[in-house]
C-alpha cells in the first residue's frame, strides 16, 4: 500500500512536470480534458502554479477561450487576487460571453475594490444567464448597499424577499441593506426573524451576534457567542469585549437610579480595559497595535467619566506624542477634562475643533458647542460666548416628531440650549436680560427645577438672596435631592448669614459628589468664612489744605477678627494712628480698641471699647451698631458712639470730644441700583452740635463683559451750631456731587482679579456766609482680589473745592487691605 501511494505520487510529479516543460514553448499545447480538469482540481486543492503558467502560456481563443478565462478568473478569486481578478474580466468580457460564475465572481472582486458600477454591471450580466439565481441577486443586493443606493437595494432585497420569505438567506440580505445604511436596530429585527426561522444555522447566528454588536448591545452579543455552535475566534471576542467596555462608557455618562452607582460602570469599563490592554498588548501584528490604540483612546472616555481627569489628559497628550489620531468623540473628552483642570485654552481650542465638523444642529454639535461655551467664558471672551449660544439655541428645533408617529415631543436638547443662552447673558454681566429670558423659558416648562434653579442664580446675582431663597424652596418640592438644587441653596445661605445651614449643604455635597467643582467651591467659600480675617486700611495726604484733615495728613487703622465662633460671633482687635499738621500745632490720635462681632440672618452687631490718647490724656470711647434687613431692598441701621469715630483730628488736637448718633436707611433696588441716606446727629464736648445728612446713590449705565459704567450721586448737608470753635463747622453747607464711576477688569482667572476704576465727578458746593463753589474730583485706583482670602485696593485722587470762600486742593493716596487666614 505504501509502495503504491509513493508510486502516485512520483506519477503527479512526473506529470506535472511534464506539462510544465509543454508549456515552456511560445504557446503551450492545448491539454487534453482530463489533463486539464487535473489542473484545475490542482489549484482548487491550493497548487494553483501550474494553472496558472498554463493560462500564461497557452493561446485563448475560440470556444476553449471562453472556458479558460472563466476558470482562469475563478482561480486567480481563490487566490484572493482581486485586482488581477478585475483586470482579466474587464480585458475579456468584451471578447467573450463568460460564464455567469465568472460574471459573479468578478463582481465580488469590484465589489471588494470599491468599483461599484462595474461590480453591479458584473452581477446583472450573470444573472441575465442564470435569472433564478439566489446568490448572485444576494450579491447584487450587497454591493447596492454598499454603493449607497440605499432605495434601488431596499427594493430589489424586498423582492427577493417577497419571492421566498421564509428564506434565512434572503432575510439576511434585507438585514444588509440597513446595516449598510447604519438602520441597526432594524437589521437587527431582520437578523431576529431569520434566527426564528434557522436558529442553528451557522452563518444566521453569525449575523446575529454582529447584528447585536452593530446596534450597541456587545453584552448581549457576548452572551450569544458562548452559547454559539461555532463561536468566534479570541481575536473578534477580544474586539467584542472591547465593544462590551465601550458601552459601559456610554453608561457611565447616564444618570443613574441611586448615586451609588454612578461611578461603577466607569469603574468597571476600567477594569475591562486593564485586561484587554495586557492581552492585546502581547499579541504581535499591527491588528493588535490597532486594537490597543482603539483602547486606549476609548479608555479616556472611562477615565473623563470617573474624573480621573489629569489622567485621561495624560493620556491624550501620551498618544498625540505616538502620532495616533485621536477621534473627534475622544477629544470632546479630553476637552472636558482640560476644561475641569483649569486649562480653558486648550479646552477651547479641542472644542472648537470638533465643533466645526460636526452637523450643524445635530445633539453632538449641541454638546459641544455647551463646552466650547464654558472654555469661552473662563478664557475670558463672554461676548463671543454668549453669541454662541445664541446661535446654538436658533439652530434646534424647539419639539421633535417621533418615528412613525403623528406625535410631537418637547426637544430636551434645545431647552438646554435656551438655558445656556440665558445663562450666557448672566455670564456677560447682562442680568436684567438674564432675568428676563429664564423666566420666559419658566413660563413655558414652569416643573423644569433646572431652570428654577438657574433663575435662583441669577436672583443672587442680582442681590436678591430671599427670592432666589423662595424660587429654590419651590424647586426642592420638585427635586428635593438634586445637587444644583442643594448648591445653590448653600450658596444663598452664604448670603443670607445662614452660616449653619450653609455648612449643611457644603457637607452633604461634598459627600455625595466630592469631584464636583461646584461642589468643592461651596466647600471653599464656606472654609473662607470660617477663617480669621485682618483689615487694613490707610491714607496719605500728599498735597492738603484741608482745614478738615490738615496738611501731610496720614493715618492707619487695623483690626482683626477671631474666627467665627459658634458661628455667629467673632471678637475682634485693633489699633488706629492719625496725624495731620494745622497752623495751631500737630494733631495726634492713637486707638486702641477690642470688641465682638455678630452676624446671624437679617441682623448684624458691632460692639466695641475702645481707648484714645490724643495729646491730652486718654478717653474710653464705647460703640455700638446694628443693622437690620427688611427684605432684599430695604436695610435700616444705627450706631451710637461714645468718643466717635469721626471726631475731626482738629478737634481733638483742641481736647475737644465728640459723641454721635447714626441712623442709616438703605434702599438697593437691585446689583444696579441702590441709594444710602445717612442721618447724623453729632455733641461735641465744648458745647456745639452738628446734624448731618447724606444722601449717597449708584444708578448702572452701561455694562458690558469686564465694563461698566455707573452714575454716582453725593449729596450731603450740614449744621453747625457754632462757628467760633478751632474745628472746620459751617453753620450751613451743602453738597451736591454727581460722578461717572469706571471700572474695568483689566485681568481675571477664576477667583484672581485684577480691577482698574476710575471716578470723575464735577458738582457744586455752598456754604451759608461764603457763597457757592464747583467742586471737582478725579480719582483712579487699582484692586486685587486672590483666591478668595486676600484682597487689596490702592488708589489716588484729586479733590479741588472751597472751604470758608478759599479753593483748596487736596491730593490724597489710599489703601486698603483684607486677607483671611
Amino acid at each position: 500500500m505504501l509502495i503504491t501511494k509513493r508510486l502516485s505520487i512520483w506519477r503527479r510529479l512526473f506529470f506535472t512536470s511534464a506539462t510544465l516543460v509543454a508549456m515552456s514553448s511560445v504557446h503551450a499545447a492545448v491539454l487534453d480534458s482530463a489533463d486539464y480538469d487535473h489542473l484545475i482540481r490542482q489549484a482548487r486543492a491550493g497548487d494553483r502554479a501550474p494553472v496558472l503558467a498554463y493560462f500564461n502560456q497557452v493561446e485563448i481563443q475560440g470556444p476553449a477561450g471562453q472556458r479558460y478565462v472563466s476558470d482562469w478568473i475563478a482561480v486567480e478569486s481563490w487566490a484572493g487576487h482581486d485586482v488581477r481578478v478585475a483586470d482579466l474580466y474587464t480585458r475579456w468580457v468584451p471578447v467573450f460571453a463568460l460564464s455567469a460564475s465568472a460574471n459573479a465572481i468578478a463582481g465580488r472582486a469590484l465589489r471588494n475594490l470599491r468599483r461599484w458600477d462595474a461590480s453591479i454591471e458584473a452581477y446583472q450580466r450573470a444573472l441575465s444567464i442564470e435569472p433564478a439565481s439566489t446568490a448572485f441577486r444576494i450579491g447584487l443586493v450587497h454591493v447596492m448597499a454598499d454603493a449607497g443606493r440605499d432605495e434601488q437595494a431596499m427594493n430589489e432585497a424586498r423582492r427577493l424577499w417577497e419571492g421566498e420569505p421564509k428564506d434565512p438567506q434572503r432575510i439576511l440580505a434585507l438585514a444588509y441593506v440597513h446595516t449598510a445604511a447604519k438602520r441597526f436596530y432594524e437589521a437587527l429585527e431582520w437578523v431576529s426573524r431569520a434566527r426564528l426561522i434557522a436558529p442553528s444555522d451557522p452563518q444566521v447566528e453569525r449575523a446575529y451576534i454582529d447584528a447585536l454588536q452593530s446596534a450597541g448591545l456587545p453584552t448581549q452579543a457576548l452572551a450569544v457567542n458562548a452559547e454559539a455552535a461555532q463561536p468566534m475566534s479570541q481575536s473578534q471576542v477580544l474586539v467584542l469585549r472591547a465593544d462590551a467596555a465601550a458601552e459601559l462608557v456610554r453608561l457611565a455618562y447616564q444618570p443613574t437610579t441611586t448615586e451609588a452607582e454612578r461611578f461603577q460602570a466607569a469603574d468597571a469599563a476600567l477594569a475591562m480595559y486593564t485586561q484587554l490592554l495586557e492581552t492585546w498588548s502581547a499579541l504581535p501584528g499591527p491588528a493588535a497595535s490597532r486594537q490597543v490604540e482603539r483602547i486606549r483612546i476609548d479608555r479616556i472616555g472611562a477615565l473623563t467619566a470617573r474624573a480621573h481627569m489629569q489622567a485621561a489628559v495624560a493620556e491624550y497628550e501620551d498618544l498625540l506624542k505616538s502620532n495616533v489620531e485621536v477621534p473627534d468623540y475622544a477629544k470632546s473628552w479630553v476637552a472636558g477634562a482640560y476644561l475641569y483642570l483649569r486649562n480653558p485654552a486648550a479646552a477651547k481650542a479641542l472644542y472648537a475643533q470638533v465643533l466645526a465638523r460636526n452637523a450643524p444642529g445635530s445633539s453632538r454639535a449641541a454638546g459641544n458647542a455647551s463646552g466650547l461655551f464654558y472654555a469661552l467664558s473662563e478664557v475670558g471672551e463672554k461676548r463671543e460666548a454668549e453669541q454662541l449660544a445664541e446661535q446654538t439655541a436658533a439652530a434646534l428645533p424647539p419639539t421633535l416628531r417621533v418615528v412613525g408617529s403623528p406625535l410631537v415631543i418637547p426637544n430636551d436638547i434645545w431647552a438646554g440650549a435656551q438655558e445656556q443662552a440665558a445663562q450666557g447673558k448672566s455670564f456677560a454681566d447682562d442680568t436684567p436680560a438674564a432675568q428676563a429670558r429664564f423666566e420666559e423659558l419658566l413660563a413655558l416648562a414652569p416643573g423644569s427645577s433646572s431652570l428654577r434653579t438657574a433663575l435662583a442664580g441669577v436672583y443672587r446675582s442680582r442681590a436678591w438672596p430671599r427670592r432666589a431663597e423662595l424660587e429654590l424652596k419651590l424647586t426642592e418640592s420638585l427635586a428635593p435631592r438634586a445637587l444644583e438644587v442643594e448648591l445653590q441653596q448653600g450658596f444663598t445661605a452664604l448670603d443670607l448669614s445662614e452660616w449653619e445651614h450653609a455648612e449643611l449643604l457644603s457637607s452633604d455635597t461634598l459627600a455625595r459628589f466630592p469631584e464636583n467643582l461646584q461642589v468643592q467651591r461651596l466647600a471653599r467659600m464656606v472654609e473662607v468664612q470660617n477663617k480669621a480675617e485682618l483689615r487694613v486700611s490707610g491714607s496719605r495726604g500728599l498735597s492738603s489744605d484741608s482745614p478738615v484733615t490738615g496738611n501731610a495728613d496720614r493715618g492707619l487703622d487695623t483690626v482683626l477678627y477671631s474666627a467665627p465662633i459658634q458661628r455667629n460671633w467673632r471678637v475682634f482687635a485693633g489699633a488706629g494712628w492719625a496725624e495731620g499738621e494745622f497752623p495751631e500745632g500737630d494733631g495726634r490720635h492713637r486707638t486702641l480698641r477690642i470688641g465682638a462681632d455678630w452676624r446671624a440672618r437679617d441682623n448684624s452687631a458691632e460692639v466695641e471699647i475702645s481707648n484714645h490718647e490724643f495729646g491730652h490724656g486718654n478717653r474710653l470711647g464705647v460703640r455700638l451698631e446694628g443693622a437690620h434687613d427688611l427684605n432684599d431692598f430695604w436695610q435700616i441701621g444705627g450706631a451710637l458712639e461714645k468718643f466717635s469715630r469721626d471726631t475731626p483730628l482738629r478737634a481733638l488736637h483742641s481736647n475737644v470730644t465728640a459723641d454721635s448718633v447714626n441712623l442709616t436707611a438703605r434702599w438697593r433696588a437691585s446689583d444696579r441700583r441702590e441709594w444710602r441716606l445717612t442721618l447724623q446727629p453729632m455733641r461735641f464736648s465744648d458745647g456745639n452740635s452738628r446734624l448731618s445728612a447724606s444722601l449717597l446713590g449708584r444708578e448702572r449705565v452701561y455694562t458690558a463683559p469686564y465694563f461698566t459704567v455707573d452714575l454716582g450721586v453725593e449729596a450731603a448737608a450740614s449744621r453747625g451750631e457754632r462757628q467760633d470753635v478751632p474745628y472746620y463747622n459751617p453753620a450751613a453747607d451743602f453738597t451736591l456731587v454727581p460722578r461717572l464711576d469706571f471700572s474695568h477688569v483689566m485681568y481675571q482667572w477664576y477667583e484672581n482679579e485684577w480691577r482698574q476704576q476710575l471716578q470723575l465727578g464735577a458738582g457744586t458746593y455752598h456754604q451759608r456766609g461764603f457763597g457757592s463753589g464747583p467742586v471737582y474730583f478725579l480719582g483712579y485706583s487699582q484692586r486685587l482680589r486672590l483666591n478668595d482670602v486676600f484682597e487689596a485696593g490702592l488708589g489716588i485722587s484729586v479733590t479741588r473745592r472751597p472751604y470758608d470762600g478759599i479753593r483748596e486742593r487736596i491730593v490724597r493716596g489710599t489703601f486698603d487691605l483684607s486677607m483671611r487666614f
